[in-house]
């Protein structure tokens, strides 16, 4: 099974925290940086359940970059270390 690493950017926006991928148009949001991190988790699982055995969840990973990703390719999200700048979007 192959997998598809996408790495989240976090950012602190005022008062709250923000983690985005930005390549898939993903955003959670939270006072705290767990908060924002698990707004993300809960974002994204949304979009693969509504996309999810359909081809428009493969057309839209590989309009975003990440062509032959197919429905046996496990996607998992990762932040990065706050103390390090993160890559936007990576794949194994």
């Amino acid at each position: 099974m192959e997998r598809l690493i996408l790495t989240a950017s976090v950012e602190q926006d005022s008062a709250k925290f923000v983690a985005r991928v930005d390549s898939l148009g993903l955003e959670g949001q939270g006072p705290s940086l767990e908060e924002a991190q698990e707004d993300l988790v809960q974002a994204m699982r949304a979009w693969i359940e509504t996309l999810d055995g359909t081809e428009s969840l493969e057309n839209t990973l590989a309009a975003a970059g990440f062509p032959g990703v197919d429905e046996d390719t496990e996607l998992q999200l990762e932040f990065p270390d706050p103390d390090t700048e993160p890559d936007q979007l990576t794949q194994e």
